[in-house]
């Protein structure tokens, strides 16, 4: 086999694609044989319930002299975790608490003026706290209950205002 320089018309050849590329005639395809594409395909499936269930009812109920409000969430199944967090001043919500939490179909908080969350939002009213079930194939659902706290006088009422799903 002969060597490429000695190839009739190879110093020509390769002159001309040099020059060609040079002067941009044909710059696209010489350069489209360096180039390279892929194509990548991604495939989803769920798994377990997604996207979760909500509750179906939620209410907040209070004792005969309101010193106890009861947060209730009724759900078609058991959350592994109920926690519940007060809104603050800047739009956030605050750490998350579990004090005084029952656990079940129908899972509740009870609230008192001397639950945690009240004590550290003791100037905020009303006070809006969200509920956050969390169940075993980590997804979550949640509602927002608002509660007017009453301290003078010795009265240490949480009142509802209002369960919003």
């Amino acid at each position: 086999m002969a060597r490429f320089p000695d190839v009739p018309g190879a110093a020509l050849a390769v002159g001309a694609f040099v020059l060609t590329v040079l002067l941009g005639i044909g710059g696209a395809s010489a350069s489209a044989l360096w180039q390279q594409s892929a194509t990548a395909t991604m495939t989803v499936t769920a798994s377990g319930t997604w996207p979760v269930t909500p509750f179906s009812q939620f209410t907040c109920t209070n004792d005969s002299p309101q010193k106890v409000a009861t947060l209730a969430a009724v759900g078609s199944r058991t959350p592994t975790a109920l926690t519940y967090a007060a809104l603050q001043a800047n739009g956030t919500y605050g750490p998350s608490y579990t004090e005084s939490v029952a656990l079940g179909t129908t899972s509740t908080v009870t609230l008192t003026i001397t639950s945690q969350i009240v004590l550290a939002n003791r100037t905020t009213t009303p006070l809006t706290i969200r509920v956050t079930a969390t169940y075993a194939d980590q997804t979550q659902t949640s509602a927002t209950a608002k509660v007017a706290l009453e301290q003078g006088n010795n009265s240490d009422k949480v009142t509802c205002m209002s369960a919003t799903l």
